[in-house]
């Protein structure tokens, strides 16, 4: 399974990526977590951006957190999920209305 973390470094104007594989979801999760707390701070320990973009296999999210070193990785977890969740069900309402238009 593909994952990918992005932040958007409000000071240098670029952004800073990272993509992997794991075997199943569960471990892709636990490298998109490791992975964004390590982008998510610069060496100096100021603060990228509060939020990132995050991939797991097809699902995409706008996840807050990474740069919080007192929020526990389950916590982190479970934002990840509600954001994809949120996503989903966006998508879901916009086809929705987009086929009631039609």
């Amino acid at each position: 399974m593909e994952w990918f973390v992005s932040f958007w470094d409000l000071e240098t104007q670029r952004t800073s990526v990272r993509a992997g594989e794991a075997s199943n979801r569960v471990d892709a999760m636990t490298q998109v977590i490791a992975t964004g707390r390590e982008l998510a701070r610069r060496d100096d320990g100021s603060v990228v951006n509060k939020t990132a973009h995050i991939r797991i296999g097809t699902e995409l999210a706008v996840v807050a957190g990474f740069d919080n070193p007192h929020l526990s990785d389950e916590n982190l977890r479970c934002r990840i999920e509600a954001a994809i969740t949120a996503k989903q069900q966006h998508a879901r309402t916009v086809q929705q209305r987009i086929s009631v238009e039609l």
